[in-house]
């Protein structure tokens, strides 16, 4: 039987691997504050969590759009 304290750690990932592409960008102070609240919440990193919403907001958008040229 493995003691916790002899499991070693693995290091964490940052990003899916083949994502090298970062994207810079600035908040607000209140946005920045919305992302840390999420960030801390999900248990993820800024980077992590911003590219999580990033993702998301993509999919919405798509959604969206592709909804609206059916109309």
């Amino acid at each position: 039987m493995r003691h916790p304290e002899t499991i070693a750690n693995q290091p964490a990932k940052r990003a899916p691997a083949g994502c090298n592409r970062p994207v810079m960008t600035h908040l607000a102070e209140d946005e920045r504050e919305q992302l840390e609240e999420i960030a801390e919440l999900e248990m993820r990193s800024l980077s992590s969590t911003a590219r999580m919403l990033l993702i998301r907001g993509i999919e919405q958008y798509k959604a969206e759009t592709e909804k609206a040229s059916r109309s």
